[in-house]
């Protein structure tokens, strides 16, 4: 059997082999997911009143349980606008172990999407996504007055966009983090995510309106240098087929 045979062969096994996912990426997965991710839509009616029950009676109960350790941080956005198929509030809950997630499914059972009745009145929890924390750049440093834009996507296969995410998003993000647009983002993975409505989700930090009005500019801008990075324009060149984005979304944050 000739070596170029041989190489052929290889070649071809290879090439049908998964992709798989990077050493990190399988450092995350050794735990179960730590982030929960749920959103909630309100009737126009109710919009205002349920912004208020976020504020005025979930975040202090949730503050409650980070004082208690039951869970480690959070964060509540409002979408600005109410939209055909966008969340009106979001939030966000991370726990210091995987085991303590336990106890926010024991209060599910009373409490769906963590709701007392007087919140259920004017909400429906609409899903909840068990989620890791993949990649971040100052994630807490959150300030009012901040402008939170948050995109979901769905990919074709994880291993791919992971790699799609560290050579094409991150360097972008950084970008505009050194241009002093974004303050820094945070980028979620549905652990058992299988598409529709997302399989990762981007929120960025944009320092304020100022900042966020010259979105297109500051992107295009960072954009322009990247292309200069055969590996960049790589993944850029072939991004359409990676992922797919649905409706995004405009918020400010409640609380956290």
């Amino acid at each position: 059997m000739s070596g170029r045979f041989l190489l052929k062969t290889l070649f071809v096994a290879l090439a049908f082999l998964p992709l798989a996912a990077p050493a990190a990426a399988q450092d995350e997965l050794n735990d179960g997911p730590k982030s929960l991710v749920i959103s909630y839509r309100a009737s126009a009616e109710h919009r205002v009143a349920f912004r208020r029950y976020l504020a005025t009676n979930l975040a202090p109960r949730l503050r409650a349980m980070k004082a208690k350790g039951q869970i480690a941080d959070f964060r509540i956005f409002y979408s600005w606008y109410r939209q055909p198929a966008v969340w009106d509030g979001l939030v966000i809950l991370r726990f210091p172990t995987f085991a303590a997630v336990s106890g926010w499914n024991a209060l599910e059972r009373s409490e769906p999407g963590g709701l007392d009745a007087p919140g259920l009145a004017l909400a429906d929890p609409v899903a909840s996504y068990s989620s890791d924390l993949a990649w971040s750049r100052n994630p807490d440093d959150l300030k009012d007055g901040e402008v939170y834009y948050v995109i979901p996507y769905e990919y074709r296969n994880e291993g791919e966009y992971r790699d799609y995410v560290k050579g094409y998003v991150l360097p972008q993000f950084d970008g505009w983090i050194e241009t002093g647009a974004l303050s820094g983002y945070e980028i979620y993975m549905n652990r058992y995510g299988t598409g529709s409505p997302w399989d990762s989700l981007f929120i960025q930090h944009y320092r304020g309106m100022a900042a966020f009005g010259k979105r297109q500019q500051i992107t295009a801008s960072v954009r322009d240098k990247l292309r200069n990075d055969p590996v960049w324009k790589a993944w850029s060149d072939k991004k359409a087929g990676i992922r797919s984005e649905s409706e995004n979304s405009i918020a400010e944050l409640i609380a956290h």
